[in-house]
């Protein structure tokens, strides 16, 4: 390394190397310069938006209307001041109204911490304001609520709020301009039971616009008391269609009589029982069927859903005896009478009724007659009587009447 390090030729090498090396660095440090010195030296305009303007006056015992909340300004200057100024926005823009007395006042927009190198412009440079007294009122909050939030077959009673009331603090002529306080209750899905929601005061005057005030407290508790009106109604059976052949409903019961129905008022009102209709067409021995009990609009439940109604049948069965005799009674000593219609004096008896009886009856058990007391000698319509044996059976005949003749006797 030492014979290395002696070499005059190395070490030439060397400093050859660190010259350029210090060249090109001096270099590259006057080309940063110049191009910073540039770019600080080059002008630069924007516009800051939106910046909150303050004002300064006696907030305990004046109300100021007609400012805006927010303006914008406009910075003219060196780039390298105006980005850091539109980002960091240390400045504040304001109007100080400490001075002057109620009433109008048009006053202009003072600026605090924008740099003396920077060219400010804002706008609008002037305001309108209205200066007026402060105000403090109590009001009755009024609760409301939208119906359709209530679910199907439930009432709402009177909501309450608590704090009944609150203090209002504003400009006196918007004080005055008051007409509604109210806290609408806001509620997502159906109510079916009383709830409490706080909601928000809401200050209108007569056309419902919102008034700018201060409520103390902003929102309050409104409770709305829901409810679901019933009442206890009979049920009755309607049967539909007609039993099948052969087949009598003697009857039915069900299980439960009445049911306790539950809905809006209005329509409880209007039910004095429900209906349960049954469809006959198909029963033809004593049986039990459930019911479904439905309820019309209006309602939304009932103390069962369904009823079991018991059916009573008695079947029935027809029998015809022909040419039954029919008999006379009632003819006077000094008649003779002739049967001119039906022939033969013989009609024919249907009876109808429950099978275990019509099974046991003939012919024998019937009597048919005309009854022909009191009539004089002529043609004579008389009635067809039947002795029924049993009072739960019913009969046709094939005639009704029997037509007769009444003659004196030859001897009489």
């Amino acid at each position: 390394m030492d014979k290395f390090m002696e070499n005059k030729w190395v070490m030439r090498i060397l400093a050859l190397l660190l010259a350029v090396l210090l060249y090109i660095s001096v270099s590259i440090e006057q080309g940063t310069f110049k191009t910073t010195k540039n770019t600080t030296s080059q002008q630069n305009s924007d516009v800051i938006t939106d910046v909150p303007l303050e004002m300064y006056y006696d907030s305990d015992n004046l109300v100021v209307s007609g400012a805006p909340q927010t303006v914008n300004v406009t910075v003219e200057g060196p780039k390298s001041i105006v980005q850091p100024t539109k980002a960091l926005r240390d400045f504040k823009l304001y109007v100080d109204l400490r001075d002057l007395g109620i009433g109008k006042h048009q006053v202009r927009i003072k600026s605090k911490g924008i740099s003396d190198k920077l060219a400010a412009r804002i706008e609008p440079a002037y305001i309108n304001v209205d200066i007026e007294e402060k105000v403090t009122k109590e009001f009755k909050v009024e609760a409301e609520f939208n119906s359709a939030i209530l679910a199907d077959g439930f009432e709402a009673e009177k909501p309450t709020v608590e704090p009944k009331t609150v203090k209002i603090t504003g400009a006196k002529n918007i004080i005055d301009k008051i007409t509604y306080v109210k806290a609408t209750i806001d509620v997502r899905g159906e109510v079916n039971q009383t709830v409490t929601r706080e909601a928000q005061v809401r200050v209108l005057d007569r056309e419902l616009n919102k008034l700018d005030v201060q409520v103390d407290p902003e929102t309050v508790d409104v409770t709305l008391p829901v409810k679901n009106p019933s009442k206890t109604v009979p049920l009755k059976v309607s049967q539909t269609g007609t039993p099948p052949e052969g087949v009598k409903i003697l009857g039915t019961s069900m299980d439960p009589k009445e049911v306790t129905i539950y809905g809006k008022q209005d329509v409880l009102d209007t039910i004095s029982e429900i209906d349960l209709p049954l469809d006959v067409s198909k029963i033809d021995k004593d049986t039990t069927v459930n019911v479904p009990i439905k309820l019309k609009d209006g309602l939304n439940k009932a103390s069962a859903d369904n009823a079991k109604v018991t059916v009573d049948v008695q079947k029935t069965e027809e029998k015809t005896f022909s040419n039954l005799q029919v008999a006379e009674q009632g003819v006077g000593d000094q008649y003779d009478m002739e049967i001119l219609a039906p022939e033969k004096g013989q009609v024919d008896l249907t009876v109808k009724g429950p099978s275990e009886i019509i099974d046991q009856l003939s012919a024998d058990d019937f009597k048919l007659y005309v009854d022909a007391a009191g009539l004089a000698a002529g043609d004579h319509d008389l009635n067809i009587q039947v002795d029924n044996p049993d009072k739960n059976i019913s009969w046709t005949l094939s005639d009704d009447n029997m037509k007769i003749r009444l003659k004196e006797k030859a001897n009489s």
